[in-house]
């Protein structure tokens, strides 16, 4: 049995908090929730690529694929050395049809992985 805690969780106050208050909405699927969270961190932080990261992602699970497009491409712009958003926006471009730009992503995730050379 779950004891119920005598004081609520405290609200978050920086972009940080505000994502990792997201994450834990989307591991439990509540995606809508979690884009709230990483909304608020991007108005506290415009320059926080992880946010941008998991509100495309969120998005992405909501089958947003423009808009999870859009904050992957922001996150890549803020921290182009991340694989995994490479990896998730070529998905994204696959379901929508863009399959040169899926190609693309994926071989520059490859790159960023090793695996190719550059």
């Amino acid at each position: 049995m779950v004891r119920p805690r005598s004081t609520p969780p405290q609200e978050p106050t920086d972009a940080p908090g505000f994502t990792q208050r997201g994450n834990r909405y989307s591991r439990n699927a509540a995606y809508e929730q979690a884009i709230l969270d990483y909304t608020r961190a991007i108005d506290l932080d415009v320059t926080f690529a992880e946010a941008y990261f998991h509100r495309g992602v969120s998005y992405f699970e909501l089958r947003r694929y423009d808009e999870a497009i859009g904050d992957l491409t922001q996150a890549i712009a803020l921290k182009p050395q991340d694989d995994s958003a490479y990896s998730r926006r070529a998905l994204a471009y696959l379901l929508t049809d863009q399959l040169e730009l899926a190609q693309a992503d994926e071989e520059k995730c490859e790159e960023l992985r090793g695996g190719a050379p550059g």
